[in-house]
């Protein structure tokens, strides 16, 4: 996807503000070759773009802020190429934002959608809904709406207990699919999914973190970061993958600038504990969520506290799905999508 982003607001300002100093080098370079001759132009235009060039980049490097979707032909966005590493990028805590974290995720992780013409690779080709429930719900919420862009963490293999395949195959939806556990991955990205892919976690801190993620071979879908999660398990016991991971994590707004999209219709998050951190490194102010499935059940804090937090972030609970395989708090951003 090659789509480019709206400026903040700082950005905004940047911008303003190079703009003012592009004026200023060309009106200055103006007067002094008034007098000039002719054949000593082409000299002139060249000293201006390397100070024009100068300019921009020492605003760039000095703010804190930064203009993610202007991309040039292909050429880094980072300036410090040699500096852009995952050791760089999760020691010095780079913000959500940063270029170096959008590039990464960008060149090293996000995998492009199939072709609209390439046959999906499904298990079963049966037209019942895939997810507990919670397709046809987000669905009547948004109105029989077709064409809209997902987010699911905690993709699983693409297809199994996949909250999004039927958006996507019958109703033409896009998005993006995260699946931390590695062996769980492979499956998905051999789908076929007409989304874009991510091999990684979704971060519990505003920034990008490197964590020890526990596998489970016979429960794929209860496999999860190390910590306070009730499902941690040791190594040793049946069903548990021995050898702990480690995965990298990047914030969830990262990702979304990477792609290009910072409006999302529907979001499934379940990651086995740990999704209230993960909603707490939102910037809600730069996102536009219309509606989200959010697991409670492993929740630390308990469901309260997540229905708390949402509600302060401006949406509202409207249901929740209580089933064997799914505990899922139902949020919608305002009530004028049920009417």
């Amino acid at each position: 996807m090659s789509g480019f982003y709206f400026f903040q607001s700082r950005a905004k300002v940047q911008l303003l503000c190079a703009c003012l100093i592009v004026l200023s080098i060309f009106l200055l370079l103006v007067h002094q070759t008034r007098n000039v001759d002719h054949n000593e132009l082409p000299d002139q235009t060249e000293k201006l773009q390397q100070l024009i060039t100068r300019e921009i980049r020492l605003l760039h490097q000095s703010g804190k802020t930064y203009n993610l979707m202007e991309e040039s032909d292909g050429q880094s966005i980072f300036n410090n190429k040699d500096e852009c590493t995952l050791d760089y990028m999760n020691t010095n805590k780079l913000p959500q934002d940063h270029p170096c974290v959008i590039e990464t995720i960008r060149k090293h992780y996000l995998n492009k959608p199939s072709p609209p013409d390439v046959p999906l690779k499904l298990d079963t080709e049966d037209d019942h809904d895939r997810s507990p429930g919670q397709t046809g719900v987000i669905f009547r919420l948004l109105k029989n709406q077709t064409k809209g862009f997902f987010v699911e963490c905690g993709a699983l293999n693409g297809e199994f207990m996949s909250n999004t395949i039927d958006l996507e195959r019958k109703f033409n939806w896009g998005g993006i699919l995260i699946e931390a556990n590695p062996e769980t991955f492979k499956k998905l990205i051999s789908r076929n999914r007409k989304a874009w892919t991510l091999p990684a976690c979704l971060s519990l801190e505003p920034f990008p973190t490197q964590v020890t993620f526990q596998m489970k071979v016979g429960d794929p879908g209860h496999s999860h970061i190390e910590g306070a999660a009730k499902t941690l398990q040791k190594p040793g016991i049946p069903g548990v993958d021995p050898d702990l991971v480690t995965v990298q994590c990047f914030p969830f707004y990262s990702i979304l600038l990477a792609v290009g999209q910072t409006q999302v219709d529907f979001f499934s998050l379940d990651v086995e504990g740990h999704e209230l951190k993960i909603l707490k490194t939102i910037p809600w102010h730069k996102v536009d969520i219309k509606s989200l499935t959010v697991e409670w059940d492993h929740i630390p804090e308990g469901q309260e506290a997540l229905i708390r937090f949402m509600e302060e972030s401006g949406f509202i609970k409207i249901g929740a799905f209580d089933f064997l395989w799914s505990r899922d708090v139902i949020f919608i951003k305002d009530l004028i999508n049920i009417h």
